[in-house]
C-alpha cells in the first residue's frame, strides 16, 4: 500500500460513495505497505464502518469470495491482479492510467475500465458505475462469466503454448 504507485486512497475515496447505499457490501484490503496507517486513520475520519485491512495474505480465499476488484493505481506495468482476480469470476474494475488496462480489460464485457481524467481520479464516477454492477445482479453474473473466460489468455497453459510455437518458429 504506498501512494506514490497504488493509489490506494482512491479506492477509499470510491467507497464512501458506496458503503451507505449496499450495507450487504463491504471493503477488504489486502496487503501491507508504508502508507497502511494513514488509510486506516482516513477510514475512521469518514466514519465508514465496513473497510477491513487484512494485512499481507494469500489472495486466493478473498478472490473466492470477492464480486468486484477495484484498481485505482496510476501507474502499472500489465496489472496482473486483475487478471487473477478475473480467473476466479472477480469482476475487475480498473482506472485507465496505464495502457495495459485496455489489453486485459474488454469495457462492459469483462470488467469496467474507468477513463482517465488529468483533473484527478473520479471517484464518483467510479463509485456510480460500481453501483451499477452491484444493483444488476444478471449484469454482474454475465460480466464474471466473461472474466473467466477471458482469462485463459493469461493461463500458464495458454502462454506455454505461445512460447512453444514461437520457438518452434525460431529453430526452423
Amino acid at each position: 500500500m504506498d501512494n506514490t504507485h497504488k493509489r490506494p486512497h482512491r479506492v477509499i475515496e470510491t467507497w464512501k460513495f458506496l458503503e451507505n447505499r449496499y450495507p450487504e457490501w463491504k471493503l477488504t484490503f489486502i496487503g501491507d505497505g508504508p502508507e497502511r496507517k494513514k488509510l486506516e486513520d482516513h477510514v475512521k475520519a469518514l466514519g465508514l464502518r465496513r473497510v477491513f485491512f487484512v494485512g499481507f495474505q494469500n489472495p486466493i480465499k478473498y478472490y473466492q469470495r470477492a464480486s468486484i476488484l477495484l484498481l485505482t493505481s496510476e501507474i502499472e506495468g500489465f496489472g496482473l491482479v486483475l487478471v487473477e482476480g478475473m480467473s476466479f469470476g472477480v469482476i475487475p474494475v480498473a482506472y485507465a492510467s496505464y495502457t495495459a488496462v485496455y489489453d486485459i480489460i474488454d469495457n462492459n464485457k469483462n470488467g469496467i475500465i474507468i477513463p482517465y481524467h488529468e483533473d484527478g481520479y473520479p471517484a464518483e464516477y467510479a463509485a456510480q458505475k460500481i453501483g451499477e454492477l452491484i444493483d444488476d445482479k444478471d449484469k454482474r453474473a454475465k460480466m464474471a462469466f466473461s472474466a473467466i473466460k477471458d482469462s485463459y489468455q493469461y493461463s500458464l497453459t495458454t502462454i506455454c503454448k505461445e512460447w512453444e510455437k514461437k520457438l518452434f518458429q525460431l529453430i526452423n
